[in-house]
């Protein structure tokens, strides 16, 4: 009983010796990474243990795929005209992107590996679309520049599966409101979506088409930057003996409901025109999704507006 004991109490000695060397080694690696600092923080402040735990059902998911398709589309309907957009034609600029440039097989390659992520519709999972790029890549770069070449988006790579997460542990998940969905898409739409991302951006950035202002979706901008930035503009202003306000706006669904025509009709007055902006056209028309929470599927629901 004695060595019982001694060997217990070294165990657990180990695994908690263990366990403090894997936290201290993830937090000096991402001291710089504040996305995955909060993420361990999360960790260490919400029990993994949930009282509340989902039990998955054919009818939660219809019920989810539902309420999540009436939520937008309320919000959708909501904003009335000013989801019409001005039909006039804008002015005519001397910049302009009229086409999305081919990659090559080293491009693709890359890309692909920076990608840790798909949906469990794809034929595989997604670290076997890395281990072996040197053989899809070459097969998907080809489809990839087809697509740019033709202006369309492949239709099956249009359907999203939607996960639905508890926004908190302990929410009661009796209320669907209590749920945020996580739209899951194909890997090798990802692929296609970062190339003309980097290209779109690259675009913008080189053109300075991007507001100062702007700090999300930007290399080296996050909310810190937008935060430093506030609190100095209040400071100053304090400091010349000015009153300041500080409005906070919230929008709620807002990459949701998202107007597909307004958006052309601004991307076309940014100077994306002729195949680049029918490819994007492409893109956002015939979406779908479905909730999925393992083993269960809903119904596939039509994606009305939104960016994917």
């Amino acid at each position: 009983m004695t060595a019982l004991k001694n060997a217990t109490r070294e165990h657990h000695h180990l695994i908690r010796a263990a366990k403090r060397n894997f936290f201290t080694d993830r937090l000096d690696k991402n001291r710089h990474n504040s996305r995955e600092l909060f993420s361990i923080v999360k960790e260490f402040s919400n029990p993994s243990a949930n009282a509340n735990a989902v039990t998955p059902s054919q009818d939660l998911c219809e019920s989810l795929a539902t309420f999540f398709h009436r939520k937008i589309s309320d919000l959708h309907n909501s904003f009335g005209h000013q989801t019409q957009p001005n039909t006039t034609e804008p002015a005519s600029t001397a910049i302009t992107l009229n086409n999305w440039s081919h990659i090559n097989t080293e491009e693709t390659k890359s890309i692909m590996n920076s990608i840790h992520s798909g949906a469990p519709s794809d034929p595989c999972p997604h670290f076997i679309f890395n281990k072996a790029d040197d053989i899809i890549a070459p097969h998907l770069q080809t489809v990839i520049n087809s697509s740019f070449s033709s202006a369309t988006f492949p239709e099956c790579w249009k359907h999203a599966e939607v996960n639905a997460l508890l926004k908190k542990p302990t929410a009661d998940p009796s209320d669907l409101k209590n749920f945020r969905p996580i739209s899951l898409l194909p890997f090798p739409a990802k692929v296609i979506e970062k190339t003309v991302n980097k290209q779109l951006t690259t675009f913008l950035e080189d053109n300075n088409l991007l507001d100062p202002s702007q700090t999300g979706f930007r290399t080296n901008h996050s909310t810190e930057t937008a935060l430093i930035s506030v609190t100095d503009d209040i400071r100053t202003l304090m400091d010349n003996g000015e009153t300041v306000s500080l409005i906070l706006l919230d929008l709620s669904a807002a990459f949701d409901t998202v107007c597909d025509r307004t958006l052309i009709t601004c991307l076309r007055s940014t100077g994306i025109q002729g195949q680049a902006l029918d490819w994007i056209a492409s893109f956002l028309s015939n979406r779908s999704q479905r909730v999925y929470l393992p083993p269960f599927r809903s119904e596939p629901t039509e994606i009305i507006c939104g960016v994917p």
